[in-house]
């Protein structure tokens, strides 16, 4: 095995990976978990590292991560920040994800933290050897670095974590380290979904729309909560600040916060389809210069004397040209015929006919629910009308009476 020069990093191996390295599959609802359990942790200000478990499955040197769960820590040496896992709590933990999901049975894999993006640091490897040591000599490190997002350092799609194997490694002289020749290596990982976590990240990407940004109350509030619920004796002067006004975006409904992830949604897409052919066409110009469309080249004999070349073939520029990326751009915009109709005035036609249908159906609609409301109407004037009615007529019982010529009185006199 070559060797290349020690880096900064002492934990790092200088050893390359072989061709039978570990291969990892990294699911998306790790990297939730991860994002979600970060996101809580900095919102609450709660104190301690941020550390998880992986669990997933091992098949040779294929290994796949496919859930997390955050995990309770211990300090053991405060002066050397030595913090390894709750070991009762943990055993109880893993017991319990290992009873879910047996079926494809799930085991511990791995472990995550943050870390820079030099790689794992000394106060990571208790917890690898305590994991090595008691639970999976083979589990690996996936190491987040929220360094890079706030940076800016991410390029291309690239994801801010890193994955490292463990494994000992004596010195030349063969002696060991103060890490008791633990090195680590990073892995080449790859990331695998399946429907049901596509459905539940297409659910976060949409609730992403509608999320907003949660401040932390300033010490000025605190200190107005904190004097305006106290108790005094004298008669103070309480100052009251009035409640912020209510926005338009607070009272939006469900179908509104749907409406607004659905169009967020169809702009990140219409803005990523504009970066692709902007893309394309950078690539596409950068192409040096052809003999099917350059006349200069195309002739067997130049003309003599300097030539200005245009801005669109300059050679010094040029990239080498790839046959296979060539081929998919050609087949992409061979395809766009297919999406454009051949015959233009049918098209139009059959739009038009659809939307009258369409319109037609929305005008039947509105009449039959201006019929129905006509009839409730008649029904309770009817009823009202009734009513009035039974109120003037006098009862049957006096209109007998008078008739007959006897009074009230005389009815109660007869007593």
């Amino acid at each position: 095995m070559a060797t290349s020069q020690p880096p900064a990093n002492p934990l790092l191996s200088t050893v390359r990976a072989s061709d039978s390295a570990l291969q990892v599959q990294l699911h998306p609802l790790v990297i939730l978990t991860i994002s979600d359990y970060i996101t809580r942790h900095t919102l609450r200000q709660q104190q301690g590292p941020i550390v998880g478990a992986i669990i997933g499955q091992q098949n040779g040197h294929e290994i796949t991560m496919e859930h997390a769960f955050e995990c309770k820590t211990q300090e053991l040496d405060t002066v050397n920040d030595c913090i390894v896992l709750d070991d009762v709590w943990f055993k109880e933990r893993l017991e319990q994800f290992r009873d879910v999901h047996k079926a494809p049975a799930l085991d511990l894999v791995g472990w995550f933290t943050l870390g820079p993006e030099e790689g794992p640091q000394a106060v990571h490897v208790p917890i690898m050897q305590q994991l090595q040591t008691n639970y999976n000599d083979a589990a690996v490190l996936l190491l987040f670095h929220p360094g890079a997002i706030v940076n800016g350092a991410l390029s291309g799609g690239k994801l801010p974590l890193s994955i490292y194997e463990a494994f000992t490694e004596p010195s030349s002289e063969n002696r060991m380290d103060e890490f008791n020749g633990l090195k680590f290596r990073e892995l080449a990982h790859s990331v695998d979904t399946s429907q049901a976590e596509m459905i539940a990240v297409d659910f976060v990407a949409k609730g992403g729309g509608n999320a907003t940004a949660v401040t932390a109350p300033s010490s000025t509030d605190k200190q107005a909560a904190e004097s305006g619920n106290g108790i005094g004796k004298g008669k103070a002067k309480a100052t009251a600040t009035p409640p912020p006004a209510a926005t338009e975006t607070d009272a939006l409904s469900a179908e509104d916060e749907e409406a607004i992830a659905s169009l967020t949604a169809k702009a990140n897409a219409i803005k990523m389809l504009h970066q692709r052919i902007n893309l394309i066409r950078a690539y596409l110009s950068a192409q040096p210069p052809s003999y099917l469309n350059d006349a200069l080249l195309a002739s067997p004999t130049p003309p003599q004397g300097p030539q200005q070349p245009p801005q669109n073939r300059t050679v010094a520029t040029a990239t080498t040209p790839n046959h296979q990326i060539l081929r998919q751009i050609l087949a992409l915009t061979s395809r766009i015929p297919l999406l454009t109709p051949s015959d233009t005035a049918a098209f139009a036609r059959e739009i038009t006919h659809q939307s009258a249908d369409v319109n037609l159906v929305a005008l039947l609609a509105n009449l039959t629910k201006s019929v129905v409301d006509a009839r409730a109407m008649g029904r309770k004037f009817a009823a009202f009308e009734r009513a009035r009615t039974d109120k003037g007529k006098p009862l049957g019982g006096q209109d007998l009476g008078l008739s007959k010529g006897v009074g009230v009185g005389s009815g109660f006199g007869s007593f």
